[in-house]
């Protein structure tokens, strides 16, 4: 637990923004002092200057929706990374082998974040998730995956032991392999993952999706700096 006291003003404003969901991206002030338990005029004071700043937009409507502010932000937070460079092209050949939606997670604490995606080739593809996305750790393959290798001790991993399979374990219409990927002194540093229907997701297809999913999860780990005896 972070033991820093935080500003109250500054912490009331982080509570405005994670009201914001995937879900519900434009919020009423009602609905925002609902998700906060802050008191509206407490909320109207903030949000000066959350929208001189960029980070709250009001539409013409009243609601309210995040501000660009935000994006440059995530863009600033990949960069930071370096992974792009890395990420991105593995993520473009497993769309390209594959069709379905390619993803690379990290964790935040008790919260996966998806930090690259790449929609799949299908015309019904996976639609549950978007960039960015900031969800608690739950049954998905991408979570398995950062809670069952954060943090372990180093063993070499035999290919039966690197995909987690999940479907509809979250969302009963999708199903997804999720790999782990390694860095330097053997790290986690995140989690690849192909999804898509569930209905998609026969016994054949799972097993020739594993296989892709593990040779990229392999390449991109070594391009990273784990070493090749991580895997058998």
């Amino acid at each position: 637990m972070n033991s820093k006291a935080g500003v109250a003003a500054v912490d009331r404003a982080f509570e405005i923004l994670n009201a914001f969901r995937a879900d519900k991206p434009i919020l009423t002030l009602a609905e925002i002092s609902k998700s906060t338990d802050l008191y509206k005029s407490t909320i109207l004071r903030l949000m000066g200057s959350l929208e001189k700043y960029g980070f709250i937009w009001q539409r013409a409507d009243g609601t309210y929706q995040l501000g660009a502010g935000t994006l440059a932000l995530a863009g600033v937070f990949q960069e930071a990374f370096d992974l792009r460079q890395y990420v991105e092209p593995v993520l473009e050949e497993l769309v390209r082998e594959s069709g379905e939606s390619a993803s690379f997670f990290i964790r935040d604490g008790d919260y996966q974040v998806c930090l690259f995606r790449l929609d799949g080739r299908q015309t019904v593809r996976d639609y549950s998730l978007r960039l960015g996305d900031r969800r608690e750790l739950n049954r998905s393959a991408a979570s398995t995956v950062l809670r069952t290798f954060e943090g372990s001790a180093f063993r070499t991993l035999p290919r039966s032991d690197i995909a987690v399979v999940s479907v509809g374990n979250v969302d009963p219409e999708m199903g997804a392999i999720g790999v782990p990927v390694f860095g330097s002194s053997h790290r986690l540093l995140g989690a690849l993952t192909l999804s898509g229907p569930s209905t998609r997701f026969t016994e054949e297809h799972v097993a020739r999706l594993r296989e892709i999913a593990i040779d990229a999860a392999i390449g991109l780990s070594a391009s990273l700096g784990e070493t090749r005896d991580r895997f058998a």
